[in-house]
């Protein structure tokens, strides 16, 4: 009975999975309360790959409901997922944490089915035989053949990903003998021979591999499933490139290329597009360029932004080949754009799925352990009772209980918040150095390896020089605000208050950013009395106008102005304003900012900064009793407005 109940969980939630998940949220405020923890389950897995944030948030919401009417298989099949999104993404322990949790409350259901597949998963994880045995015992005893096959294709996976190829193939071979014995094959088959091709292609037997797609091409034509036809047919494509047979390859891309025209499939027309400019890339670069171009188009269309850098990449090679290095370093500034804002929302998305994965596995033990404790202490309760049996000793223990329970509470909450504000210093770092310092050091070093290899003109060769400076003052730039924000974290802000004359620093500040703003074009002014003064720390006060400052001229176009004036509303402030003529924030941002920080975007002229410098500015204005608000309209610019305690 737990294995058909298993069962009828995951083909449910298989079913689920193919519908929009636009569809599934609309199901979910008309469906019964069962069926919800499975609407649940399916959204989990759908978002999975692309956005790990929304998969958390709808599998923790799928937990509160399971929790709710004590439903322990749903609740088993959603650790299972949780488990799922964090292997996808790299967060080892929270999967195993996730996947243990699962295995053992599968065995309290005495559930073979869901055991079996969570040691399937904890194998994919570590790529340990052990558990891939366990569960190829049980889908063996059962004859099941649709578990047996998904572990081979399993063990498949974690022996390629250890560069066993022949242990890869050898399972990969067992899962489609299996998939043979059906009348109709899955679009995993499909994928499987594609992936065996592959593997083949990397043994240096290109033949072999090839016979594999074309098996694959065959039989989706005659089940008219299209889309891994093309698929198969552009895949092949890149296996005859890499075999040098340039004329083949040609013929598998425009048949690629007119089957997805046909049947409408426009991501696979713009592969193909990308393949046949590949291929015709050395004979007729200027067909090349046409082609990628409309891929480009293509993936414009479908708001695709990894395949479009992919073809800008491919579009710096032709223009590299043809000596058009300008050509060349636009399509490669264009692809770094993107690789940047990917890796900017990835990050995004990837840390609050983390954060989320964090609070409700830390839940998940205060939870347990206060179920343990709850159980000792009504064991000792049970004991005093019997032995005592006198009322004032029961009234006596339970005082004693509570106390102790709400102690531990507030421990386990401490401790909460320290674990959290500990992994959000952590990610944040993390998120800073591999990204935003990645970006421009990555530009740089290609950038030398261009000037290295090619010969330029003067003029070329200047322009590479001011690119290389941008590059490098971005990342001077982001390590000194990664130093004075990474110090405030784990030191905290030591404030020196003091009486000073703010007309003298705020002209130092202007008068040090100077150079940054002449590179644009455009003026610094303030207005200020020279007998002002503020109670406040000297060295956080420069601070946040050095980066007001900073942030307006990145943001203004060039010729603008800028300008820092002063006014006391009453003897008890002063309030300064930067106001700009950039580009301004939107309503959207502003309201951001009141609650965080402003997404980092890129200025006027491809600045970038990490929001760094504006989180630590808050920060400082915050302990030096002070406060920081804005007004802006997009295209019209922003004023930022300082308050600060008037001596």
């Amino acid at each position: 009975m737990r294995y058909l109940l298993t069962i009828s969980y995951l083909i449910i939630a298989t079913t689920l999975f193919a519908q929009q998940p636009a569809a599934q949220v609309a199901r979910l405020k008309a469906a019964p309360e069962t069926e919800k923890i499975r609407i649940y389950i399916a959204l989990s897995q759908s978002y999975a790959e692309n956005q790990p944030d929304s998969a958390v948030h709808y599998a923790n919401e799928g937990m509160k409901l399971a929790e709710k009417l004590g439903e322990r298989q749903g609740q088993a099949s959603l650790l299972l997922a949780l488990g799922n999104v964090n292997a996808l993404h790299h967060h080892t322990e929270l999967a195993r944490s996730f996947y243990n949790e699962a295995l053992g409350l599968y065995r309290r259901l005495q559930d073979a089915a869901g055991v079996a597949h969570t040691y399937d998963q904890l194998g994919l994880l570590d790529g340990n035989t052990h558990n891939f045995s366990q569960a190829l015992k049980y889908y063996q005893d059962s004859r099941d053949s649709s578990g047996l096959i998904g572990t081979y294709e399993d063990l498949g996976k974690a022996a390629e990903e250890k560069g066993e190829h022949e242990k890869a193939l050898s399972w990969y071979l067992r899962a489609v003998t299996q998939y043979e014995h059906r009348k109709q094959q899955p679009e995993t088959y499909f994928v499987l021979l594609q992936n065996i091709g592959k593997l083949y292609q990397q043994k240096g037997d290109g033949a072999k591999g090839l016979r594999y797609l074309e098996e694959g091409v065959r039989k989706s034509n005659q089940q008219g499933n299209d889309t891994s036809e093309i698929h198969l047919l552009n895949t092949e494509g890149q296996l005859l490139i890499q075999d040098h047979e340039s004329v083949k390859a040609l013929m598998r891309f425009k048949q690629a290329l007119t089957e997805a025209k046909k049947y409408h499939q426009p991501d696979e027309q713009a592969e193909a597009l990308i393949g046949i400019a590949g291929v015709l890339q050395k004979q007729d670069a200027g067909t090349s360029i046409q082609d990628l171009q409309q891929a480009l188009n293509i993936a414009e269309g479908l708001n695709a932004p990894k395949l479009e850098a992919r073809i800008y990449e491919a579009m710096a090679g032709v223009y590299r080949q043809q000596k058009n290095y300008k050509e060349a370093m636009i399509a490669l500034a264009e692809e770094h754009h993107l690789v940047d804002s990917l890796l900017n929302a990835d990050t995004v998305k990837e840390i609050a799925a983390l954060d989320s994965s964090y609070v409700l596995e830390r839940s998940r033990e205060k939870t347990t352990t206060l179920e343990q404790l709850n159980r000792a202490e009504q064991t000792k309760l049970r004991l005093a009772l019997v032995a005592g049996g006198a009322v004032i000793l029961v009234f006596v223990l339970l005082w004693l209980y509570l106390r102790k329970v709400k102690r531990l509470n507030a421990e386990l909450q401490h401790l909460n918040v320290e674990l959290s504000n500990s992994n959000r210093v952590k990610d944040t770092l993390f998120s800073v150095i591999g990204h935003d310092l990645k970006g421009p050091a990555g530009s740089a070093a290609q950038l030398f390896e261009l000037m290295e290899t090619e010969d330029f003109t003067q003029d070329e060769m200047k322009s590479m020089i001011t690119e290389l400076r941008k590059q490098t003052s971005a990342s001077l730039e982001l390590l000194q605000a990664l130093f004075e924000w990474g110090k405030a974290q784990l030191q905290g802000i030591r404030v020196n208050p003091s009486d000073f004359y703010i007309q003298p620093v705020v002209e130092r500040c202007i008068h040090l950013l100077s150079q940054q703003a002449a590179q644009k074009n455009i003026m610094l002014s303030a207005d200020l009395p020279n007998d002002l003064k503020i109670h406040a720390d000297v060295n956080h006060f420069e601070f946040i106008i050095r980066n007001l400052l900073s942030n307006a001229i990145k943001f203004s176009y060039e010729g603008g102005v800028i300008n820092v004036e002063v006014r006391l509303p009453t003897q008890k402030e002063i309030i300064l304003s930067v106001k700009d003529q950039g580009i301004g924030i939107s309503p959207e941002q502003q309201a951001v900012f009141l609650t965080s920080n402003l997404k980092v975007s890129f200025g006027t002229k491809k600045e970038q900064g990490s929001g760094l410098g504006l989180l630590l500015t808050k920060d400082f204005i915050k302990v030096n009793h002070g406060r920081i608000w804005l007004q802006s309209e997009p295209g019209q610019g922003t004023v930022f407005y300082v308050s600060m305690p008037a001596v």
